[in-house]
């Protein structure tokens, strides 16, 4: 049973503790804002300080932290704890459980607009990690309960690349359209894919049949099982990489626009993510699970009258089968937005929709924002989120731009409730965005309320 618990705690807490954030898209002036729409571009060029440049972290999905994380005895545990009582939890999961993560982190990045103060361009070096997961209700009724259950189609993904991007924006239509390209060359650290089919249980008069059809997908560089590369049976945690060199290559592009229909309101439109990267064959490591098995007996874990089953989980063993190279897409986004400026430039408000594309399902955010930029060198944001119709998330942002650096800063966890470890327990989804770089070159001319006399620098 401890096979199980790890293998469904792993997937609970890589896609729960930890990317693009809403609230940020609104930021005028940040060095992130290009990350949603390569059209849009920063006040002045600038240079990223290193790791510390920008930072993006989110978590979404349909479900509350709080119905994953208990605290017990000043300590957070998952609700697999035997801790966590089966009432308690089960009562907040959903027929299906998703959760899904980005992480985006800037190594290197700079950019500068041309003669003109309109064209921009900029290159960026950044690390990326995408997580998702599908837990089903029948998976926890059945490690809780120790319910018979047909249980479908669950399971986690992971992937992690490098991205080499370079990005180009520049006006046409007298500078009511602006047009921003950025292609990417990316370089697969990892991927991983576990997933069941088939999870089926069910009680034969005095003991229990599994019977199990699952597949796993790994490829990093140095991948092998265990002490035993010539193995034909593994387990997960026999599993074992060295990621010192890529095992994949791909390509990727960002495609936006943003048009202003009048003198105060401007239509934004941007398509990223579209792309995919070949993982090798060389470095991969594929396994099938097709087990049927029995087993008897219960155990009453400790302050606890409920039984779960007691057995060793055998079917979680998988069969070697060939190595073969595979092709995966990116998880697209569209981001479509709108935004009514009043008072000379110095309030700004926005809508904005988003969709998401993940393994297991598309999700839609829709967010309104005020905007508030009283000086071209400040802007403060505050946002409010519908996300998949299902949970709701209120958002802050700040963004500073004088003349010696650039900072900003966006989230959704400042306004909610939270555990002594910080960690947002009323929401389904929380984000960061930070970044830190110091303005170069020339100022942009885009904003006709930002542009001074002289200003040539």
């Amino acid at each position: 049973m401890k096979k199980l618990y790890t293998l469904v705690a792993a997937a609970l807490l890589a896609t729960g503790a930890a990317a693009q954030n809403p609230t940020a898209y609104f930021m005028e002036g940040s060095t992130f804002r290009s990350q949603f729409n390569p059209a849009f571009a920063p006040l002045r060029g600038y240079v990223n300080i290193p790791a510390l440049g920008g930072m993006n972290i989110n978590v979404s999905g349909n479900i509350a932290l709080d119905n994953i994380l208990f605290s017990r005895n000043g300590r957070l545990v998952t609700l697999l704890d035997s801790s966590v009582s089966a009432t308690d939890a089960l009562s907040g999961l959903k027929r299906n459980n998703m959760l899904g993560t980005d992480f985006r982190m800037n190594v290197i990045g700079f950019g500068a607009f041309t003669d003109n103060h309109k064209n921009f361009w900029s290159f960026d070096l950044n690390v990326r990690v995408n997580e998702d997961a599908n837990l089903p209700y029948s998976l926890f009724e059945f490690i809780k309960l120790g319910k018979e259950n047909r249980i479908r189609d669950f399971g986690a993904s992971m992937d992690s690349y490098l991205e080499a991007a370079f990005s180009y924006s520049f006006p046409l239509m007298d500078d009511r359209l602006y047009i921003g390209i950025r292609g990417k060359f990316l370089a697969g650290i990892a991927r991983a894919q576990v997933h069941y089919d088939r999870f089926d249980i069910s009680l034969r008069e005095d003991r229990w049949a599994v019977l199990s059809k699952g597949t796993l997908d790994l490829t990093a560089a140095g991948s092998e099982v265990g002490t035993n590369p010539d193995s034909e049976n593994f387990e997960i945690g026999d599993l074992k990489i060295k990621p010192t060199q890529p095992s994949g290559y791909g390509f990727a592009l960002d495609l936006g626009a943003t048009y202003d229909i009048l003198p105060n309101l401007q239509a934004s439109l941007a398509v990223t993510d579209l792309g995919f990267i070949s993982w090798g064959k060389k470095h991969s490591v594929r396994g099938i699970s097709t087990r049927e098995a029995e087993f008897t007996g219960t155990t009453v874990p400790e302050n606890s009258a409920e039984p779960v089953p007691d057995f060793d989980f055998e079917m979680l063993k998988f069969n070697q089968v060939d190595k073969q190279s595979t092709t995966k897409m990116l998880h697209a986004t569209i981001n479509a937005g709108l935004e009514y400026e009043v008072w000379r430039h110095k309030i700004g408000i926005g809508l904005l929709y988003t969709a998401r594309v993940w393994t297991y399902k598309t999700r839609h955010n829709i967010t309104g924002s005020v905007n508030f930029h009283p000086v071209r060198w400040f802007t403060l944001s505050g946002s409010y989120s519908l996300i998949d119709n299902r949970a709701r998330a209120v958002g802050l942002a700040l963004n500073l731009c004088p003349g010696w650096i650039n900072f900003y800063l966006a989230t959704d966890m400042l306004t909610s409730k939270h555990t002594p470890q910080w960690v947002p327990i009323k929401q389904s989804s929380m984000n960061v965005t930070l970044g830190m770089g110091i303005p170069i070159g020339k100022r942009s001319h885009r904003i006709a309320a930002y542009v001074r006399e002289g200003d040539k620098h």
